[in-house]
């Protein structure tokens, strides 16, 4: 797991404590380093010998705009540079760094070409500079942007974004705001007018959140991280530090990575099936969302996996497969719950959740999901389960109409898709400041699990998962992990981590079907 902060400005303060105890040089120090890192990652996307390559930079105000300086003064000599100066210079570092461009310039025989912004039309149009370069590197704005960039930057990423230059954002890709709000209603052929796509981020410190919001998503490319002065794990340390001091956030948030996965694999030879747990899966008006929520528990390693037959289901349409069980009452050694998936809107909620009450034993768990976000009943009885004596391990999985609608019918407020999306870090802490026993799988291009009072972030599930029956499988494997002894927490990140990998096991992402991405487990 990769540390992701809401800010690091605080722990930047702190960093440069240790390096210089002179603020100004210590951000000059953090700014060489920068730099440095955009300089290897550069050097590295040239096409072709480095001394043939060309460079593209494209500098802000700012102290990105004084990263993107700084890194030409760096290459000066190895490659031909191009600098546009995209807005005037106005931080202290800013200046400084542009000045001692132009004395390098102006002192050797280096090939570095510079254009204000706009650029004018002919052999020095923003078309004939991008066409050229090997490399564009954007260091425009920073973390702390938002709105909308003006027209003539709109004008200049229309013509950028459609080059085949490899594209470097430092720090975040200009244009992008905290929460991708303002990107919110655009498609994606818009977004590139507002926003840079880059092919690489390079993160400067560590993760911020900003780079885990759904617009960020098609506009950040690969994401590395690169050190400012000290290493990561002193960096850490820091943040330690300030947040047992209460000086930034409390709540951890942690990237997930594939060697985060611990899969349910069978140690012991000396086994039964019941060993392993039994999910038991309700179904109602469209059964076939339960038979896939069933099929993927038993293919994540469940013993048994049943089906829940109501009055309304269909199940005359559907073929079973034959190792998934049918029954008409709770199955006696059944350990875990599916509520949900298929269910429909006309049921008897607390019926249901009476049902698993009846039948309760040691360490149960449901996985709650789909329409039983309808149901005011859900409410109550995570209410109860959020005491101290709580009874049952509980997994929930909305997407992000299903999550308003949950955060309704607990009077935490209403809000709209919309805001659903935009706010999803505090609308997320918001819900399970008040449901503390139960774990929140946000489903998104990036999905956020919350989970003893840390946020988990998956961003390594593929667009081939916007397709009816991905979250019914989803639940599945939840479901099997659970039965198999898993807490909420691991149960929640393991099966996010399988199906996210699973989907990418596809390469035709707009033909994968739930029976295949069950299969790809």
């Amino acid at each position: 797991m990769e540390r992701v902060f809401e800010s690091v400005k605080e722990i930047e303060k702190q960093v440069g404590k240790f390096l210089c105890q002179d603020e100004f040089f210590a951000e000059s120090i953090m700014i060489e380093n920068a730099a440095c890192a955009l300089e290897k990652v550069a050097l590295a996307a040239c096409s072709s010998k480095i001394s043939k390559s060309r460079i593209t930079v494209l500098c802000g105000s700012g102290n990105n705009g004084a990263d993107g300086y700084t890194l030409c003064r760096r290459l000066a000599g190895k490659c031909k540079i191009n600098v546009v100066k995209v807005k005037e210079p106005k931080s202290p570092h800013c200046i400084a760094a542009s000045q001692n461009l132009i004395k390098v310039f102006q002192a050797t025989n280096a090939q570095i070409n510079f254009f204000d912004l706009p650029l004018m039309q002919g052999a020095t149009s923003i078309e004939k500079v991008a066409s050229k370069s090997d490399v564009i590197v954007d260091c425009i704005f920073g973390t702390g942007f938002h709105d909308l960039v003006d027209e003539e930057i709109q004008k200049m990423f229309v013509v950028v974004n459609s080059s085949d230059a490899y594209k470097i954002a430092c720090d975040v890709p200009s244009g992008l705001d905290a929460n991708g709000k303002n990107l919110y209603n655009f498609s994606l052929e818009e977004k590139k007018r507002f926003v840079f796509f880059a092919n690489e981020t390079v993160s400067m410190g560590a993760h911020k959140i900003q780079l885990f919001s759904d617009a960020a998503k098609d506009v950040i490319g690969k994401i590395s991280v690169a050190t400012i002065g000290i290493c990561n794990s002193v960096f850490q340390s820091v943040a330690e530090n300030l947040c047992k001091e209460n000086i930034i956030e409390k709540n951890k948030i942690f990237r997930l990575q594939k060697s985060d996965l611990q899969l349910p694999f069978r140690k012991e030879q000396n086994v039964h099936k019941g060993k392993f747990g039994h999910v038991c899966v309700f179904t109602g008006e469209k059964s076939g969302a339960a038979i896939l929520s069933s099929w993927a528990a038993l293919k994540c390693g469940t013993g048994f996996s049943s089906l829940l037959v109501s009055q309304n289901s269909d199940f005359e349409n559907f073929k079973i497969p034959p190792s998934i069980m049918t029954c008409t009452e709770i199955p006696i050694s059944a350990n875990t719950f599916v509520v949900g998936p298929g269910l429909g809107r006309k049921n008897s909620f607390l019926e249901i959740l009476l049902q698993i009450k009846n039948c309760q034993k040691d360490n149960c768990s449901i996985v709650f999901d789909a329409d039983s976000f309808y149901y005011k009943e859900l409410i109550d009885f995570l209410r109860k389960n959020s005491t101290k004596e709580k009874s049952f391990k509980i997994v929930l999985t909305p997407h992000p109409k299903e999550f308003a609608k949950l955060l309704s019918l607990a009077g935490l407020g209403d809000f709209c898709v919309e805001q659903i999306v935009n706010e999803r870090l505090v609308l997320v802490k918001k819900f399970c400041d008040e449901f503390r026993n139960v774990a929140l799988v946000l489903k998104g291009a990036n999905t956020f699990i919350c989970a003893g009072g840390d946020i988990f972030i998956c961003d390594l599930g593929t667009n081939a998962l916007a397709k009816a029956g991905s979250g019914d499988v989803l639940s599945g494997i939840i479901a099997s992990l659970l039965s198999q002894n898993y807490d909420e927490k691991n149960a929640a990140i393991n099966g996010v981590l399988m199906h996210a990998l699973a989907s990418r096991k596809f390469k035709k992402n707009y033909s994968l079907v739930p029976e295949l991405l069950i299969e790809n487990l």
